[in-house]
């Protein structure tokens, strides 16, 4: 028997992600990348800057989506 950890579900790692990109809040949210960088670009979806980079936390888009953000 392998100690390797499989989660059952592929999705449970994308979930254990500490930080998503534009491509995984695509993901999440069904959508396109450039949907996601066009709610970016009018404040509508929480981010943060890293460098010229775009990052995201999965618990404050979460939160924003239960708060009634829109995909």
């Amino acid at each position: 028997m392998s100690n390797d950890i499989r989660p059952d579900n592929p999705r449970d790692v994308f979930f254990d992600k500490l930080v998503w990109t534009v491509t995984d809040v695509a993901k999440e949210l069904g959508c396109s990348v450039r949907h996601v960088r066009k709610l970016v670009a009018t404040d509508r979806i929480p981010y943060a800057k890293v460098g010229s980079l775009v990052r995201f936390s999965p618990s404050r888009v979460s939160e924003w989506l239960q708060k009634g953000g829109t995909r």
